[in-house]
């Protein structure tokens, strides 16, 4: 069996913890409200608490006034969607950044 020291194992943990995060973004398949309202009702509400719409992947990533701070310090410029989901690997961890920051449980 081969030794793997504890800095390879941090970096697959962390890695698998990006990929988790961006696969549940990219599908759809995720805790947001408007999944789990539309495919399971266990949500009573397919909206984001900001009341304006539906908590989905592109309204928190883009649009949702409640995380404009958290966004304008991860993305200082206007980004677009695209970029976030499919972007390089330094794009996606910004975008696992601002999930963890934004305290978001996708």
């Amino acid at each position: 069996m081969q030794y793997r020291s504890p800095a390879f194992v941090e970096d697959c943990l962390a890695i698998s913890s990006i990929n988790l995060i961006v696969i549940r973004l990219r599908t759809g398949h995720n805790r947001l409200n408007a999944h789990m309202n539309r495919k399971f009702k266990l949500a009573p509400s397919p909206t984001c608490a900001c009341g304006q719409e539906d908590q989905t992947a592109e309204h928190i990533l883009q649009r949702c006034p409640l995380l404009d701070e958290e966004r304008k310090e991860v993305w200082p410029s206007p980004t677009p969607l695209q970029t976030k989901l499919y972007g390089s690997r330094q794009e996606l961890e910004k975008t696992t950044t601002f999930i963890t920051s934004a305290g978001l449980i996708v």
